[in-house]
């Protein structure tokens, strides 16, 4: 019975989900995005648990805001990502065309230097502004995109994202996969790049590190497979401007602490590049995913 329940609860999630890109695929980019942010919003109100998770979490992270500052950026989260989600649904629309009028980017050429050394490279970034189109935007520009991600809870849903993430030569390696290290090497081998988000607490190999003053367990792929394979690692993200256009940052080519000591090194790189996220979602808190149960995970319970 339980069985069944889950699978009806998923099967009208999965319809009403395509329902939902049906329609929004047709609606005008400026209405839509205004419908968008009013329904992020509304999602903002309607569900308590999510609402006080992210709160919980903002009040944390910046215990110096007041009550008003706290609930203006939580708001403001909910709203980017529902935007972003609308932006997600017509993806298909972005083309050379139209990329320049929407998106901008800085730092392009340290790409193009990574390139040269041929060993591909690593692009480490968070869960900030509208991530999903920054890999869209690189597919456009000519680049060999590979992201890695979670395989979603209903294969019928990682089909759909995986579909639309293809449109623009995004190609998705699903953590968990028995051939995910050849996959990885391969797309380094054949100088493509890595795209890789370590700002979530997830199920995979990590370490414990600081952020925003608490120890989160950070994923530790993007810092080993640095260090074994010795390709470069860029670190860059994209971020919502106030007419809805994007800008996409990119630095320079980091430089990796390698001592030898592959353990501490893993961890202090992992440091690092967490560092670095932080420092970007202190510019725009409401552009990240504070619902999320960052700091799930503690060292004294975890084993």
């Amino acid at each position: 019975m339980m069985h069944f329940k889950k699978r009806f609860i998923r099967g009208v999630i999965y319809y009403g989900l395509r329902i939902v890109v049906y329609i929004a695929s047709g609606i005008p980019m400026k209405t839509g995005l205004r419908i968008s942010e009013f329904l992020g919003k509304l999602v903002y109100y309607i569900f308590k648990r999510e609402k006080k998770k992210t709160i919980r979490n903002l009040k944390a992270a910046f215990p110096e805001k007041n009550e008003t500052e706290i609930r203006s950026i939580a708001i403001g989260c909910f709203e980017n990502l529902g935007k972003g989600l609308f932006e997600l649904i017509n993806l298909p629309k972005l083309n050379k065309d139209n990329l320049n009028k929407i998106v901008k980017i800085e730092g392009e050429d340290y790409v193009k230097e990574a390139l040269l050394k041929g060993k591909g490279f690593i692009f480490v970034t968070g869960h900030i502004g509208n991530w999903e189109l920054m890999g869209a935007v690189f597919g456009i520009k000519g680049y060999k995109v590979n992201v890695i991600a979670a395989p979603l809870y209903d294969n019928r849903i990682n089909e759909l994202l995986i579909r639309q993430r293809a449109v623009h030569n995004v190609r998705v390696i699903l953590r968990g996969s028995h051939n995910i290290k050849r996959e990885i090497i391969k797309a380094l081998h054949n100088n493509e790049s890595l795209s890789m988000l370590i700002d979530q607490d997830t199920k995979v190999p990590g370490v414990f590190v600081d952020f925003f003053g608490r120890q989160a367990y950070t994923p530790l792929g993007a810092a080993s497979i640095a260090l074994r394979t010795g390709s470069p690692v860029l670190m860059g993200f994209i971020t919502r401007q106030s007419d809805n256009t994007h800008k996409i940052t990119i630095g320079p080519t980091l430089n990796l602490i390698n001592t030898g000591d592959r353990e501490s090194d893993i961890r202090e790189n992992t440091l690092l590049f967490t560092k670095i996220i932080e420092k970007q979602i202190r510019k725009t808190p409401e552009q990240w995913v504070w619902m999320h149960n960052r700091w799930k995970k503690q060292p004294e319970k975890h084993n």
